[in-house]
């Protein structure tokens, strides 16, 4: 009798968990979340000489409009709905500069799913955060189609994040804490562990991921106590907290200046904060910030107006960024999980837009060569140490050359300076206070994908730029299309696998097969990498005598360490 009572209890406790495990009804499409609210998808193909079919939820909201009382304020969980909502249809992107579009009612969420789901098996989750420059972007699919990464049977999260001034305004103390769009991640973090099981996921392995300023928001959610607990990997492609154009070391100055721009007199801080509530038009903040932000530098020497920022001990909500990234590394007190670190090989080939644009784009770096100099370590100029900064620039760059006259040695220097030096030192912290393991890439493939290229009609020029790799991730609706014999196809399936191994097994390479014939090296002792060419090939210290100069000038002269 006792053995019947344990197998019936047995028996009950599995279809329970199959009945969890996947509610996604193939008929009608409808899930129902921890709220109570339903959603109801569709079913679309993947193409890609392909009969499979995914699952697609589009335009579920995670979190409360943030308008009126709650603009500049920490996101709310959404209440749910009565209603069945029809998620076919991307919600609204985020107020941007780009054309000055969007809403603020933005805060979106989309799910792609494998449609032949397993019942008895959760999948793991790839978490997309856009980039952007913390100003401009979405997670619509126009330019992020999932079809390549839920082809590797993984469930597809991309998000919608408040963005400029909306996303990243600060007084720096209660009044405004900043890092709004930053904790928009978070909450919709706290919406993957709460419903992605009614998809078919596993809310124990959660991969957020994401590039350029997208990258900075992924490693910002590693240093953040904040997301404990809500991912259990990483991968930061093109961007870093240490990135001089990700972190603003001022963000009171940049309010003050602000509310002088928008004609905002005021007794307090809080005065401040109220008076910005009552603006109606929410494109008037992205004009001001457009307005602020230094036309003399090329993109990314410096920060942009509106960004993360650390926030104040006695802030009134809980705290994203309680320090800077750079004391928040060096104490190793961060989120220690597996992670992908890496990097384009030409990532500022745009300078070449720019010369062609102006044709004296060098001559201000002539005329001021402070603008050589790393913001971020506060350096004083006409001083030894600026001195011995500069000259070693120029030994390195410019064959000791007073007078910058070549495009080419600029753009190595200025791929270092805005990119791969901040890079190359996030990689080394981690992989010294971590055991979790550190991956580190380059991705130098030049092909038919390398859409960023072709877009700026930058094709004369060898290797990747900024962005490249995003066409060998995601299915972009302007992609041309290639031929099977293409080796771009061979390198975006290598790729995309790749990507989904880690999400799945916390390792890109944890098997060696004919599409993916070498094993990725953890990062040890020697800045171990994977070169994504053509073919893979494990090397060691990218570009070790760029960075021998900046390590070396980094530990003598950081002012900020």
């Amino acid at each position: 009798m006792l053995r019947q009572i344990v197998l019936v209890v047995v028996l009950v406790l599995i279809a329970n968990s199959l009945a969890h495990s996947r509610k996604i009804n193939d008929e009608d499409l409808i899930i129902t979340l921890h709220h109570g609210g339903k959603v109801r998808g569709e079913k679309k193909s993947i193409g890609l000489y392909s009969d499979k079919k995914y699952f697609s939820f589009k335009g579920i909201p995670y979190a409360e409009p943030p308008v009126g009382k709650l603009r500049f304020r920490s996101p709310q969980p959404h209440p749910g709905w009565t209603n069945i909502l029809n998620a076919t249809k991307h919600g609204n992107i985020c107020v941007q500069l780009n054309k000055l579009q969007g809403s603020e009612d933005c805060l979106f969420l989309n799910v792609y799913t494998p449609s032949n789901l397993n019942p008895t098996k959760k999948y793991a989750v790839m978490f997309w955060i856009h980039g952007g420059a913390y100003v401009t972007g979405s997670g619509d699919s126009a330019k992020q189609g999932p079809e390549f990464l839920v082809n590797e049977d993984v469930i597809v999260v991309t998000i919608n994040y408040r963005l400029g001034f909306l996303g990243f305004f600060s007084t720096n103390d209660r009044s405004a804490q900043g890092n709004y769009g930053l904790k928009d991640c978070v909450e919709a973090l706290k919406w993957v562990q709460n419903n992605i099981e009614a998809f078919g996921g596993d809310r124990n392995r959660v991969t957020i991921f994401g590039q350029s300023s997208g990258g900075g928001m992924v490693h910002y959610l590693l240093l953040s106590p904040m997301a404990k607990g809500l991912f259990h990997g990483a991968i930061s492609q093109s961007g870093t907290a240490l990135n001089a154009w990700g972190f603003q070391p001022y963000p009171r100055t940049i309010a003050f200046e602000a509310a002088k721009l928008l004609n905002i007199t005021f007794n307090s801080t809080e005065n401040l904060v109220d008076q910005l509530r009552d603006f109606k038009d929410p494109y008037e903040f992205a004009v001001i910030a457009e307005s602020m932000t230094n036309p003399d530098l090329f993109p990314g020497f410096i920060p942009y107006p509106f960004e993360p920022s650390v926030e104040p001990e006695d802030s009134d909500e809980p705290r994203f960024l309680p320090d800077t990234p750079l004391k928040i590394l060096q104490r190793g007190d961060f989120n220690k999980v597996p992670c992908i670190f890496g990097a384009t090989n030409e990532e500022m080939l745009l300078v070449h837009d720019a010369q062609r644009k102006d044709p004296d784009f060098l001559l201000k770096y002539n005329n001021d060569s402070r603008l050589l100099l790393p913001d971020e370590w506060f350096i004083q100029p006409n001083t030894e140490a600026a001195d011995d900064i500069l000259n070693n620039i120029r030994k390195t760059y410019f064959n000791d050359k007073t007078e910058i006259n070549d495009i080419i040695e600029f753009r190595t220097f200025g791929a270092d300076r805005v990119f791969l030096y901040s890079i190359y030192k996030t990689v080394e912290m981690h992989a010294r206070k971590q055991t979790a393991p550190v991956f580190f890439y380059i991705f130098s493939y030049d092909g038919s994908l390398n859409l960023d290229k072709k877009f700026q009609l930058l094709t004369e020029y060898d290797g990747a730029m900024h962005s490249d790799d995003m066409g060998y991730l995601w299915k972009n609706s302007k992609a041309p299309l290639i031929m099977p014999t293409d080796p771009a196809r061979k390198v975006r399936k290598r790729m995309v696998k790749m990507w989904a191994n880690f999400s799945k097994y916390g390792h890109p390479t944890p098997n060696v097969t004919e599409l993916i014939s070498v094993e990725w090296p953890k990062v040890r002792n020697h800045q171990e990498f994977l070169e994504i060419g053509e073919e893979l090939i494990p090397k060691i210290d990218p570009f070790s005598q760029r960075m021998a100069m900046w390590k070396e000038m980094d530990q003598k002269y950081n002012n900020a360490q």
